[in-house]
């Protein structure tokens, strides 16, 4: 067990500024030494730090007087490995002053100083990262002692040390035997582009477990278990293609149009653009990702369309589901001009008598003219909140859902992890939230695991988006470790607490 837990995954962020709404206590998230790139697994997210001067990158305060530290990282260096050139730090702080800096060097090697990058060399870890665009995972212990302090670190998820300085450091120049903040630091000289990935920082007053190569797998709701907040009111509009060419069809000639769905819900009306109408009938249907079923029923007819907007209706609205491949076929007996998209592989044509439209299985073609897609608008009707709060990188006010009742929540499913870990350290529950009214509001997000439900301090929100979270090192439920079938089970979401 441990007095103090901090994890970073980078993973929900769609720019540097968002660390620091909250998440961290400060530091230059927002300059230009500061990218988020491609991470360690795929979808993931890295912080890339170039150094455009000296900066402090991040910060965080832990409130724990602890002696003992052990931060796990996955690190990677994109340029040369040469020269002797300090690159970026992570430093232990006392308050206001640093105790010491585990330094990662040009050539490959990881070294500790004394209170600030350039401070004296306390250790050399040399031969530490020993590839070019190659990720490495680091756990380093460090001890914070005038006289018994210590740097080890273990590569990779080794089971032993790869280097130990032994018990023989002064890695205390300040007045406290203790460190209780973080720091991410870029050095003025840093000419190497290096990455960091998957952050734990966890502290203790005597001991802390080594925990090998560690990975934060991001879950975001998968679907809802019991919902209390209203979806965003901005309207779900889906326009698959532009409007770019106009492409002819005559009677009984049918063009399908490719759309994966952004929400689960309905579709009970759609526009579809005519260049020009006709006098006749025309209609619409949805068919599944092999275009050979036909899904929900066809809209009625749309008679004599005309030039410019036509809105289509479905008696039935047609149920979709969110990230699934849809075919919209449209079909006429008589001869029409639809505006549609240059890409002559964007579409599907296919013949079907408009008496027997929509055909059960229809013949259809690409790589025409015909194949273009015809430009169309669905509006969407929304059904699961879990859609508008799953994300991968955070939307803002795009998507959301919201409530002002106080004791309101929201409880939803996540999607569960993709492989086994052997061990779960620690379960973080983020969520992201403002407030919109002129009033009072605060909230907190809330984890349920079996029949215990536990929450984030309740907070007062601002008018700008920030971070509530929690950490738990055990199920809540049982006071037992986590297991993968005990993460995947819980549920997750907001509630207003005032």
């Amino acid at each position: 067990m441990c007095a103090w837990v901090f994890g970073e995954s980078f993973d929900p962020y769609a720019t540097m500024a968002d660390p620091l709404a909250g998440y961290w206590d400060g530091g230059l998230g927002v300059s230009a030494a500061n990218v988020l790139v491609a991470g360690r697994f795929a979808g993931s997210q890295a912080l890339r730090c170039v150094s455009v001067g000296s900066a402090t990158n991040l910060i965080k305060s832990s409130a724990a007087n602890d002696a003992v530290h052990h931060i796990s990282v996955a690190f990677r260096q994109t340029a040369s490995l040469s020269g002797a050139t300090l690159c970026t730090a992570l430093q232990l702080v006392d308050n206001v002053t640093g105790q010491c800096c585990v330094v990662f060097r040009s050539d490959g090697a990881i070294l500790l100083t004394s209170g600030t990058i350039a401070g004296a060399t306390l250790a050399t870890y040399a031969g530490a990262v020993t590839a070019l665009n190659t990720w490495f995972q680091f756990e380093f212990e460090i001890i914070i002692n005038n006289t018994t302090g210590r740097f080890r670190a273990r590569k990779n998820g080794n089971t032993v040390d790869d280097f130990d300085s032994g018990a023989v450091l002064n890695t205390r120049p300040g007045a406290n035997p203790y460190a209780n903040k973080l720091q991410l630091l870029n050095n003025q000289t840093n000419v190497s582009p290096q990455e960091f990935d998957d952050l734990l920082w966890r502290s203790d007053a005597s001991s802390v477990p080594w925990v090998g190569d560690i990975r934060c797998y991001t879950r975001m709701p998968a679907s809802d278990a019991a919902v209390q907040f209203a979806r965003s009111p901005n309207p779900a509009l889906l326009t698959p293609f532009p409007t770019t060419v106009t492409t002819a069809h005559t009677s009984g000639n049918g063009n399908m149009v490719p759309f994966t769905a952004p929400y689960t819900g309905t579709v009970g009306t759609l526009t579809v653009s005519v260049a020009t109408g006709g006098t006749g009938n025309m209609k619409c249907a949805f068919y599944d990702s092999a275009r050979s079923a036909v899904v929900g029923v066809a809209s009625n007819a749309v008679v004599n369309p005309t030039a410019g907007n036509n809105t289509v209706t479905f008696a039935t609205p047609v149920p979709i589901v969110k990230g699934t491949l849809y075919h919209l076929a449209f079909d006429q007996d008589f001869s029409i001009t639809y505006n549609t998209n240059t890409s002559a592989t964007s579409g599907y044509s296919f013949t079907t008598a408009y008496a027997s439209f929509p055909a059960a299985v229809p013949t259809t073609a690409t790589g025409t003219a015909q194949a273009q897609a015809v430009n169309c608008t669905l509006s969407i009707t929304p059904t699961v909140n879990a859609d508008f709060v799953n994300e991968t990188l955070q939307d803002g006010t795009t998507s959301y859902v919201y409530d002002a009742t106080v004791n309101d929540a929201d409880f939803y499913t996540i999607a569960p992890i993709a492989v086994t870990p052997i061990s779960v350290v620690a379960v973080t529950t983020r969520g992201f939230l403002q407030k919109s009214d002129a009033g009072t509001r605060g909230a907190q997000v809330q984890m349920k695991s079996g029949a215990t439900t536990v929450g984030s301090t309740p907070t007062l929100l601002s008018s700008s988006f920030g971070w509530m979270w929690r950490t738990d090192l055990t199920d809540p439920n049982t006071s037992a470790a986590w297991t993968a079938a005990t993460v995947n089970n819980v549920q997750i979401g907001p509630r207003v607490t005032s």
